[in-house]
């Protein structure tokens, strides 16, 4: 099995499935919205799509580019699309027009969660209930006080053009990852919308990022903020666990029992406090288990939920470098999402969509395949120079 994954690891061929997976998932957004307006046909926008991602793709290895590219040139792109992110925050005027709910139900969700009320008996204005955990809400709360919720995906754009920044040291890298992530489609969109999808996934990207940089010799060098950083995490998204799982569960197998005991206490204490803060206004322990977020928020069954996460366990024994971590993250990641996807056009047919068109959630993976695919071309430019 460890000689078929190396087969691919270092080889153009993971590169190009990472690109085809960005490419898919931004693909899909064109059609789903460029269908709905009538100033471009559909045609010019797909052609116009096809060759600005061939370019994107072939331009990896562009030995102008590397020549030229500077660090001014990626801090300017860098500045550059936090400035259009920051006004794609205040273009949607009256959000009620639009079939999407996630702005509002955040946004309540916010407001009852500090005002001490229970979240999950409310209804938004499509009579969806809110499914936001506590991880989430608390890394929201500074897009709340500043009063635009759109500026969590401001805020995770930056965090993670910082991330790159800190791990990559080819400008042509930093312009790539953050020039994919500005353009996408799925991005753009999440910001337009306000909503926070995609932010919860570029958290957990961006901190794998950051603390593999930090403590790349020994991950639990710091076990009481580790315990915080990942109790914070867990309480995002479902799956996003999945990469965090893939990245520290064998290290944490090797560490002493002492950090291990600090940092799962830690991690135990920081998720009972952030459960306590959205189930203590709760009337009962009947009434949490009636409503409660971890019944709405599921990807797929727990079947496949659970095969995935044994998938996760497998892999992690089999990721030994960052890059590893965040091929495996990709992959895993997309097919839960595809999985929810065919689960739910299986159950409400063909049609389900023309109204829901559920493939948005493929957009989970897009920072780790973004930050995946930077390895790949950074391996391989590593093995032209040995070459």
């Amino acid at each position: 099995m460890n000689k078929n994954l190396n087969l691919t690891k270092y080889s153009t061929a993971t590169s190009l499935m990472l690109f085809i997976i960005y490419f898919v998932i931004n693909f899909l957004f064109l059609t789903k919205y460029g269908i709905r307006q009538s100033v471009v046909p559909i045609s010019i926008l797909i052609v116009g799509f096809i060759i600005v991602h061939f370019l994107i793709f072939f331009f990896r290895k562009n030995r102008f580019l590397s020549k030229n590219l500077n660090q001014k040139s990626v801090y300017l792109l860098a500045c550059a699309f936090t400035v259009f992110y920051i006004a794609l925050c205040h273009i949607m005027k009256d959000p009620y027009k639009m079939n999407i709910d996630r702005w509002q139900t955040l946004d309540f969700s916010m407001d009852y969660w500090i005002h001490g009320q229970y979240i999950y008996t409310k209804r938004n204005f499509m009579g969806n209930l809110s499914s936001y955990l506590p991880g989430q809400l608390l890394l929201s709360l500074p897009s709340y006080l500043l009063g635009n919720l759109g500026y969590v995906q401001v805020m995770a754009f930056l965090l993670f053009a910082g991330a790159v920044l800190k791990e990559f040291k080819s400008n042509l890298i930093r312009f790539t990852a953050i020039l994919m992530l500005g353009i996408s489609l799925s991005y753009i969109y999440e910001a337009v919308c306000k909503s926070d999808f995609i932010s919860s996934f570029i958290f957990s990207a961006a901190f794998i990022l950051f603390w593999h940089s930090k403590f790349k010799d020994n991950y639990f060098q710091k076990p009481v903020l580790l315990g915080v950083c990942l109790g914070v995490l867990f309480l995002t998204r479902s799956v996003a666990v999945i990469p965090l799982i893939i990245f520290l569960l064998k290290p944490f197998l090797a560490a002493n029992k002492t950090l291990q005991i600090r940092t799962v206490l830690t991690f135990l204490i920081t998720v009972a406090i952030l459960l306590v803060t959205i189930f203590f206004p709760a009337n009962n322990f009947d009434y949490i288990f009636q409503h409660n977020p971890l019944k709405l928020q599921g990807q797929s069954n727990k079947l496949v939920m659970l095969f995935f996460l044994a998938a996760a366990i497998f892999l992690s024994f089999y990721a030994k470098k960052i890059n590893e971590v965040f091929y495996f993250s990709s992959y895993i990641v997309f097919f839960i999402m595809l999985s929810f996807v065919l689960e739910k056009y299986l159950y409400f047919g063909i049609g389900f969509q023309d109204n829901f068109f559920p493939t948005t959630y493929l957009a989970a993976c897009l920072p780790f395949c973004i930050i995946g695919y930077c390895f790949s071309v950074k391996r391989e430019a590593d093995r032209e120079v040995l070459n």
